[in-house]
């Protein structure tokens, strides 16, 4: 399974500024950059065929010269997390305008993000987020050396999911005769707190000793047909996955070997199998009790 893009349209035009850390490369005229976005695949955790109404994305740009390495560029001041608003007419706006350097050996790498937060301006190498909030993270894909040759030509974002949404189904086989009340879902040693870095698209999370709620406070009796009690979490993905399930007042560990992969939707399910007994059965040898000679009299 693929994961979703987004594509969103801007024209990047020759525009006035003056920017510090690209060595004061001039630039001119005086036109608006333009934003518009459309998703270009229909499957998505966001409904529609567009980011809803007032969606927030981020926007970063890094400038270099032509036949410098890339890796160490300056941060565009006029594209430095910079917050663009889906409008009603499908368009991406701003109150502040970015703009294209003039100078034919400059470059700009564009970077962009969803959701936007204001922590990523200081950090755009660590952006944060909390998988608590349910945010449908996306990154997308760079575009990179572009120079104002290119005024006129929109450049397109295709945006990725890249968190992992999970559904989680549960059932108990016809063997268990006892009654279990399925009671919360958690995960083992999970973060809560991840974070984006805008030029890799790579999640990275701190080590944790805590468990993840997926959900709680329920007294769902498991039967032997089938039953969804998470649909769609989004997740951090990881190599293997440990869920807590906890039914009629103890927890049961399950290790799954099947990882939590970014962009796609999974879906685990589990049926819970009593053990069955095992009856073997010997005989214990007859032991020799000895001879006993005894003389009767009558």
């Amino acid at each position: 399974m693929k994961p979703i893009i987004y594509l969103i349209t801007f024209l990047i035009v020759f525009l006035s500024c003056n920017n510090g850390n690209e060595r004061d490369i001039a630039v001119l005229d005086n036109t608006e950059i333009h934003f518009g976005e459309k998703i270009i695949t229909s499957k998505t955790l966001i409904d529609g065929t567009t980011l809803p109404e007032s969606s927030q994305v981020g926007i970063f740009s890094w400038g270099h010269k032509i036949n410098e390495d890339i890796t160490n560029t300056g941060i565009r001041k006029d594209l430095n997390n910079k917050l663009y608003t889906k409008s009603s007419d499908s368009q991406l706006i701003t109150d502040y305008h970015a703009h294209y350097p003039v100078n034919p050996d400059t470059l700009l790498n564009i970077y962009a993000y969803y959701p936007y937060t204001e922590a990523a301006t200081a950090a755009p190498s660590n952006i944060p987020f909390d998988l608590k909030k349910q945010d449908d993270i996306m990154w997308a894909t760079p575009v990179l050396n572009l120079d104002k040759t290119l005024r006129d030509t929109p450049v397109n974002l295709s945006f990725n999911h890249i968190l992992s949404a999970i559904t989680l189904k549960f059932k108990k086989a016809d063997d268990i005769k006892e009654d279990l009340i399925l009671q919360s879902i958690s995960m083992e040693n999970y973060p809560s707190t991840i974070q984006l870095n805008v030029q890799t698209g790579k999640l990275s999370a701190a080590a944790s000793i805590t468990p993840y709620t997926l959900i709680d406070n329920l007294n769902e009796a498991m039967t032997p047909n089938e039953i969804t009690l998470v649909t769609n979490h989004l997740l951090y993905p990881i190599e293997k996955p440990v869920f807590i399930v906890r039914m009629s007042g103890k927890d049961y560990r399950i290790e799954s070997q099947k990882a939590f992969e970014g962009g796609k939707k999974q879906t685990y399910s589990f049926t819970i199998q009593a053990q069955d007994i095992s009856i073997s059965g010997s005989i214990t040898p007859w032991q020799d009790g000895g001879t006993s000679d005894e003389t009767v009299y009558f």
